[in-house]
């Protein structure tokens, strides 16, 4: 059996002006990829329904646990201190009023949490919401799915559109009154704001 061997071109020799990358530029890049790879392996556990597995929060108000903000976790400690179940579900997106966005699971209802670095980063954000109609934000008309709420204190904005009565009574006993309410449009489903 004749075998056809093919010689494949060679390569050319390197460029002598080619050098090997230094220690510090290694480093870098070992870290980088570390840090992408611990981005992409450390997410939360989906449940079957392919949403994240809620890990309720068991730190003790004023503290900060998995990077959550200390007030958030002094909020949530309140809840709780008044009797509500309180569950961190984790982050979500905050364009329109700015900050980071902690959601919580409060007493089987969605709450939004937007955490601010300074007290005046929340005002300055708090004054763009018009305290009879939160669905004007400034230059940004928003078409809420629920009734909206908002409450503000330290450095955190709350935002609540379900209907509970108990759970707007047990925000309004740790922040006081909302300091802007309205209507927005029907929620998609009656159970929308459900957690």
């Amino acid at each position: 059996m004749d075998a056809a061997v093919r010689r494949l071109p060679s390569l050319p020799e390197p460029d002598a002006s080619f050098e090997r990358p230094a220690p510090m530029a290694r480093l870098t890049t070992l870290l980088l990829l570390a840090f992408v790879a611990t981005a992409c392996g450390s997410g939360p556990a989906a449940s079957p329904s392919g949403q994240p597995s809620p890990a309720p929060s068991t730190a003790p108000p004023g503290s900060s646990s998995g990077g959550v903000p200390g007030d958030v976790a002094a909020f949530g400690g309140a809840l709780r201190a008044a009797g509500a179940t309180v569950t961190e579900l984790g982050t979500f997106d905050t364009d329109l009023l700015g900050g980071r966005g902690v959601r919580l699971c409060v007493s089987g209802q969605l709450v939004n949490v937007y955490t601010f670095d300074t007290e005046q980063d929340r005002q300055a954000e708090a004054d763009r919401i018009d305290p009879d109609d939160p669905g004007n934000l400034g230059t940004v008309m928003v078409s809420w799915a629920g009734k909206p709420r908002f409450w503000q204190r330290d450095r955190i904005l709350v935002l609540y559109l379900g209907e509970d009565p108990a759970v707007e009574a047990g925000i309004s006993g740790v922040l006081g009154q909302p300091f802007a309410r309205g209507e927005g449009r029907p929620p998609p489903g009656p159970d929308s704001n459900a957690c």
